[in-house]
């Protein structure tokens, strides 16, 4: 027989061993509850500290293009020339906001034909040019109404910057002779604003509803765009790959004739080529890409790779070392494309800039495979 107090020992003694138990399993809990998810803290910061910003730096750009666009308007004849240079510089600055923006390439701008509404590009029949005049000389009303029920080639900043710098549509004798090329150039700048406005407006929420940034930075079961975090990351890591494709091949690939021969190079290819502003809205566009991956001084992109095991450390050297060379050759790289891109000389030095962006873009993309996430066919093809 067992004595009362051998079985008391026993019991106290399984007693001590399931509290024990118990607290080692509640002790790992903890330090596992204590050890923040990377997801959320890239994801938030991605959109509240780089993408929100960017799009607030665009709206606050297309208020001042409205301003500006009135006051020329107002103004006596004598002091046109002097305003339409400022105002010719408005838009440049507005049109570098809207390239930074340019390669994020999910959010509320994929929905209703936005980025289409904001900048008509390739026209490649110079439609722009041939709606613009004939709004000028219809008989309808010239207001943002009705610059946003017509074709998008007139609502965006490609018919601003025709309006501003082709000599066919630009000249300030053309301004005084017809006041409706005034009405819709401000109408314009008007619209452009309302559309800047709603997507700042969509992506930063308002009225107490939250915005696209929230639910990015918010994956979940209970959320239809994002149900987990790969979801989130995929549209991350679809924008560095699409858009430095984009950059590559539209911006740069199209006009060079994709380095075939100087001969064949097309200046009317590029981007903004009224302007002579294509190697700017080009760079703008890089840094973005290169703002996305490297954040801006919180838990970025760079800094979630490094965490990530899965990840080769020598592809994540590869990509610093793509970037570090596409700057580099930028610096190489002076005064417009439009004038200098039949130049020998030049013409070889974008065609470098061309291989270093693909080799930037060929790194990029074995990104997605690296962390077992799927971007899809339309991705990967750049389309």
């Amino acid at each position: 027989m067992i004595s009362t107090g051998k079985m008391h020992n026993k019991a106290l003694t399984k007693s001590v061993w399931l509290r024990w138990s118990l607290l080692l399993v509640l002790s790992l809990t903890l330090v596992a509850c204590g050890k923040e998810p990377s997801e959320p803290k890239l994801l938030a910061h991605t959109a509240n500290e780089v993408i929100v910003p960017l799009y607030a730096a665009l709206d606050a750009q297309a208020q001042q293009q409205v301003e500006q666009s009135q006051a020329f308007c107002l103004a006596e004849e004598t002091a046109q020339q002097d305003l339409q240079q400022r105002l010719q510089q408005q838009w440049r600055a507005t049109m570098t906001a809207w390239a930074r923006v340019q390669p994020v390439g999910f959010g509320p701008v994929e929905d209703g034909n936005w980025r289409w509404k904001i900048q008509f590009w390739p026209d490649r029949k110079d439609i722009t040019r041939k709606k613009v005049e004939a709004l000028i000389h219809g008989e309808d009303v010239l207001n943002a109404e009705r610059v946003a029920s017509a074709s998008v080639s007139v609502q965006g900043l490609a018919a601003l910057e025709y309006l501003l710098f082709d000599e066919r549509g630009s000249d300030l004798a053309l301004y005084q002779q017809n006041a409706r090329r005034c009405q819709l150039l401000q109408a314009i700048a008007v619209r452009v604003q309302q559309v800047t406005f709603q997507l700042l407006n969509d992506w930063s929420g308002e009225k107490g509803v939250s915005g696209y940034a929230d639910k990015f930075a918010q994956p979940g079961a209970d959320n239809a765009l994002y149900p987990d975090a790969n979801a989130a990351l995929a549209d991350l890591l679809d924008t560095l790959v699409v858009g430095t494709e984009v950059v590559k091949r539209n911006k740069l690939g199209l006009p060079i004739a994709n380095g075939k021969d100087v001969s064949r190079a097309k200046p009317y290819r590029l981007e903004a080529w009224r302007s002579q502003y294509s190697l700017a809205l080009m760079r703008a566009s890089t840094a973005t890409l290169e703002q996305l991956y490297r954040g801006n001084g919180g838990f970025a992109l760079t800094n979630y790779l490094a965490e990530h095991k899965a990840v080769d450390g020598a592809l994540l050297q590869a990509i610093d070392d793509a970037f570090i060379a596409v700057n580099a050759q930028f610096l190489l790289l002076e005064g417009p494309l439009f004038t200098q891109i039949k130049q020998p000389e030049y013409y070889a030095q974008l065609v470098e800039l061309h291989k270093r962006l693909s080799v930037l873009q060929r790194n990029l993309s074995k990104l997605p495979d690296s962390l077992g996430i799927s971007l899809g066919f339309n991705s990967n093809d750049g389309d």
